[in-house]
């Protein structure tokens, strides 16, 4: 009689277990003022996922997380998108900050693959996500910048630039910093950067849906053959 209700109260602690570990997650507000966070429909709490951060010229995470969601989805990625971050402001604090949050929070509580932290943005949020790269390559392993130019600043610090990451360049045809991203394609290149150059006609603007996705693709593909090859070392 012991042995048999030893047997069942281990099964139920089995089920219990199971069942919270694999349970579906859906996204909590650590503070809607700093972020707005997506997750992929039926993203379970034990398989780790890339994740975006995002930035917006305007400090929009909203609009970042409507651009990028339909690509996130199909590729199993969480978003999360700066509130904070936009143009005209000393980012270097707040890039510090969503670092740490990023580590000791998001992670805590997401089942985020801190190997894979992809820094996207567009035009400020585009040199935002590369001055991201360039203060915490050990945090960020990609890059996407939608019409979007490294910053001079940084560029003057070849001598310390990171080296061999990943980053996809997403330029309009007519856009004024068509020429800027051309040379931050060769600089980074230089710097052993695997970098892919994505063209679509129009300016200033935000890439097609059909580009964004090629864009993200492109890093995570590029991302799991760099895991592959750092396992079989």
């Amino acid at each position: 009689m012991i042995k048999s209700f030893r047997i069942y109260v281990n099964i139920l602690l089995f089920l219990i277990t199971f069942i919270s570990v694999n349970s579906l997650l859906e996204a909590q507000d650590f503070n809607s003022e700093d972020y707005v966070i997506f997750l992929p429909k039926g993203i379970a709490s034990y398989i780790p996922r890339p994740v975006i951060i995002g930035f917006s010229p305007s400090g929009n995470g909203k609009d970042v997380v409507n651009i990028w969601q339909e690509a996130a989805e199909e590729n199993n990625a969480v978003i999360i998108a700066s509130n904070k971050v936009r143009n005209g402001l000393d980012i270097q604090t707040v890039l510090q900050v969503i670092k740490k949050d990023l580590n000791e929070k998001f992670s805590k509580e997401y089942p985020i693959d801190l190997k894979k932290v992809i820094a996207v943005g567009s035009s400020g949020g585009g040199m935002a996500s590369h001055l991201f790269s360039f203060l915490h390559p050990d945090t960020v392993s990609a890059v996407i910048s939608n019409v979007g130019y490294i910053h001079e600043g940084t560029l003057a610090q070849s001598k310390i630039y990171p080296q061999n990451k990943i980053c996809a360049f997403l330029a309009g045809t007519t856009d004024y910093n068509y020429k800027l991203m051309k040379e931050d394609l060769a600089f980074l290149q230089k710097h052993g950067w695997t970098c892919k150059w994505i063209e679509f006609i129009g300016g200033h603007v935000m890439a097609p849906k059909e580009q964004r996705k090629e864009a993200l693709k492109f890093v995570l593909d590029e991302l799991e053959k760099k895991e592959k090859e750092s396992n079989q070392k």
